[in-house]
């Protein structure tokens, strides 16, 4: 095994995954068979990123329908008609989509932190333009498209609001076609947005769920908040209660909600069987690993104070559950094979 010859076997805590049946399967999934190959439990810690493309391509299903084939046939029209479009942004008095404040000062925030790719920064740019933000923005030439590209889907639906006012002859959409656009880009800004660019962090990933499934539920569009409810209840396993450990870590949890945890963590098993289960999987996490929970007896309003604490919350809160990296570490080898 690779890890074994790197010498490195002991140092692997965890797995970050697409949450793929190949990869989760009971049985035969890779990340079941890696555990029985070390003999150990390992932390899951399944990719964000993935379940939120599953979720993108629901909606996008809904909104526009189905794509057979490798491409998504609809923006593959755009992509032709490029070289035949005017590219300059209307000048517009009022926003396409209106949004909250919230969702504005998330926006701003979101464009001084550094990303680690060229269309996340361009993603966020347009969304900002979108909703009214005075940004400096150009359209870039369409790329790829690939229907398995959360990003690709994104970035073509808001390019092709933005401009259809000055290519309405080009783009030549049907009412249904334009409806589609417009549903699935306010849904992308309204409840996709916040949780796409919040998940990268660990500590804070079980929090942000909860709060992705309380905006699909209060999102005024029903059948696309009941699409995105079904995709998360499919993924809910993803909130286990070991990695709901995570979230005494989280900045986003009020310390009596922590204190709350903590009790669950500590039950009493000889009452509570139900219980049992549970704290057992969230001490796997501190086993696992090998993380002192020496603060778990200490009042959460002292846990800052705690030796025990400062060095877990330095471990847990520079975890990260995306496999970015692996995936571009993948395409870079195959690359220059």
């Amino acid at each position: 095994m690779a890890l074994a010859e790197t010498v490195c076997e002991s140092m692997v805590i965890g797995m970050c995954f697409d949450t793929t049946a190949s990869n989760t399967g009971n049985l035969n999934g890779a990340c079941t068979l890696l555990e029985k190959a070390m003999g150990r439990n390992l932390l899951w810690m399944a990719c964000r990123h993935h379940k939120f493309e599953v979720l993108l391509a629901d909606v996008y299903n809904v909104c526009l329908g189905p794509s057979t084939g490798p491409e998504i046939l609809f923006f593959k029209r755009f992509r032709e008609k490029w070289t035949e479009m005017n590219h300059t942004l209307e000048a517009r008095s009022t926003s396409l989509i209106i949004v909250s404040d919230a969702i504005k000062a998330f926006i701003k925030c979101q464009l001084e932190v550094r990303h680690s790719r060229d269309d996340y920064l361009e993603f966020l740019l347009l969304v900002a333009h979108i909703v009214g933000l005075q940004v400096d923005v150009a359209i870039r030439k369409p790329g790829a498209l690939h229907r398995a590209r959360w990003m690709a889907k994104a970035i073509y639906a808001l390019k092709i609001e933005l401009l259809f006012t000055v290519n309405k002859t080009i783009f030549n959409l049907t009412a249904r076609e334009l409806q589609g656009i417009q549903r699935l880009n306010r849904f992308i800004i309204c409840v996709y947005l916040q949780s796409r660019f919040s998940c990268r962090l660990t500590a804070d990933a079980p929090v942000n769920d909860i709060l992705l499934i309380q905006r699909l539920h209060d999102y005024d569009d029903a059948v696309l908040g009941s699409t995105g409810l079904k995709m998360m209840l499919r993924h809910s396993w993803h909130m286990s209660p070991e990695l709901a450990t995570h979230d005494l870590f989280s900045s986003l949890l009020s310390d009596k909600e922590k204190t709350d945890l903590v009790r669950t963590i500590q039950a009493d098993r000889e009452h509570y069987h139900k219980v049992l289960t549970i704290c057992v999987r969230l001490k796997h996490f501190f086993e696992t690993s090998n993380i002192d929970s020496s603060f778990l007896d200490v009042l959460v309003e002292n846990w800052s104070n705690t030796p025990s604490f400062q060095v877990a919350a330095v471990f847990v809160r520079n975890l990260v559950c995306i496999n970015d990296s692996a995936e571009r570490g993948s395409s870079v080898g195959t690359t220059f094979q």
